[in-house]
């Protein structure tokens, strides 16, 4: 329910509050009623001709009508003030127009169309204003002068209950219908806001779709084509002047076509588990510890010029999640700290256990990081240094792989720098853990 909704529906919802309209809603609807009390201003006079009455008495009769009139018309006094008075001036004149024909049945039903024209305020006020009156005013007058208010006998009193019975009920009647109005109306807005928020949302998604493309063109431009370069240097050269070689440069020729293409494929992997990881097996189990030794000797193999990882992990620490996922997790984050740490720093891969499942840490000594810098690490092609002319080769996917894998497998991934250290830090649920129901999408 919209909140407009919710103020015109107090105490249960049952209650209108003519304060819940617009200043242009009240203004159109008070210039109705005012208008038709005023074409009830030349009537009356008519009815007491026809009621055999004089002229002056009906002109008389018009006065507390007029009055009420001008009442409603000062712009000075509040809304529900200008209301009562156009409400008290209508029920008024069905008064008169009851007494100036001398009780006449038929013009009990004016009471109604009253009610009906005030309803137009949805304000609770007017309809107990209405009741009251004709509850007042039939009993009062209708034991003063039973013949003013009645053309018939009977208990004055018990006629008056009847009366404002009907006027109460024609009351609870049109507040029914009001209700049921606003019901509709603030189920098409939050229909309404439904639909605003969604196309919101897939503006937002469309605008971050075309970024990360754009994002995407530009950055496989510049690090395919490193690699296809130096291959292609390399192997028209091994092409050209290979027999003129020595064994030595040959070696190193083809130890740089297969770097490159080692970096080539994991620019690949990485972006084909970004696209791909989207559920996992939950009853996959992983030793962190077997997993973690093995990526620390293949980082070694493929980096002999940078120190070995080190790694401390607790024996038979084994975490919810595939061998193959941990395996490139820990891959990446290694990776990633051999590249942007210290020259001659040692990462280090440290993993245990505690009350809330599997911690696991991955720590570099390097530049300490501002937050801002911290909170964008995991979002695709981003780097700590931005742009073309990066320092450090690789499309800023690796750690966006690591948060996509790790939230599939229903943990979480933070980042820390303090003190020139920079720590990864993963939470995943213990082999012993329950698994989900359902397999956790990656977002």
């Amino acid at each position: 329910m919209s909140p407009t909704i919710a103020r015109t529906l107090p105490g249960g919802g049952w209650l209108p509050q003519g304060r819940a309209l617009t200043e242009g809603d009240f203004a159109w609807r008070h210039r109705i009623v005012c208008w038709m009390l005023a074409l009830h201003l030349p009537v009356l006079p008519l009815v007491a001709l026809i009621g055999n009455r004089p002229l002056l008495h009906g002109v008389l009769e018009t006065v507390p009508v007029a009055v009420m009139l001008g009442v409603a018309m000062v712009p000075a006094l509040g809304r529900r003030t200008r209301a009562l008075a156009t409400s008290f001036g209508l029920v008024l004149t069905s008064a008169v127009l009851v007494h100036l024909l001398g009780g006449a049945t038929e013009m009990h039903f004016h009471y109604f169309v009253a009610v009906a024209i005030i309803a137009l305020y949805q304000d609770w006020a007017v309809y107990a204003l209405a009741i009251a009156f004709v509850l007042v005013q039939h009993s009062v007058f209708g034991v003063v002068a039973q013949h003013s208010v009645y053309d018939h006998g009977g208990n004055p009193w018990l006629w008056a209950l009847v009366h404002a019975g009907f006027v109460l009920f024609e009351s609870a009647v049109l507040i029914v219908f009001w209700h049921a109005n606003e019901k509709s109306r603030a189920s098409e807005d939050n229909l309404r806001a439904q639909l605003s928020d969604g196309q919101t949302s897939v503006r937002a998604r469309l605008e971050a779709t075309d970024k990360m493309r754009a994002d995407l063109i530009a950055t496989v431009s510049h690090e395919f084509r490193t690699p296809l370069t130096g291959i292609r240097g390399a192997a028209l050269t091994l092409l050209k002047r290979g027999d003129r070689l020595d064994v030595q440069s040959r070696q190193r020729l083809l130890s740089a076509v297969l770097d490159q293409q080692e970096r080539l494929s994991r620019l690949l992997e990485n972006m084909l588990t970004a696209a791909q990881a989207t559920a996992a097996d939950p009853q996959a189990v992983a030793e962190v510890d077997a997993v973690a030794a093995e990526v620390a000797m293949l980082a070694g193999a493929a980096r002999p010029d940078v120190p070995t990882v080190s790694v401390v992990v607790e024996p038979r620490t084994t975490a919810r999640i595939d061998r193959h996922a941990l395996h490139q997790v820990l891959a990446n984050l290694v990776d990633n700290a051999q590249q942007h740490g210290n020259r001659g720093a040692v990462p280090l891969v440290a993993a245990g256990t505690d009350k809330d499942g599997v911690w696991i840490t991955v720590s570099n000594e390097g530049r300490t990081l501002d937050t801002d810098t911290t909170g964008r690490l995991f979002e695709p092609f981003t780097q700590v240094a931005s742009g073309l002319t990066r320092d450090a080769e690789g499309m800023g996917m690796g750690l966006y792989v690591v948060r996509r894998l790790v939230e599939v497998y229903g943990g979480s991934v933070d980042v820390q720098s303090d003190n020139g250290w920079v720590t990864v830090e993963l939470r995943l649920r213990a082999a012993g853990a329950p698994a989900p129901r359902t397999p956790v999408a990656a977002s």
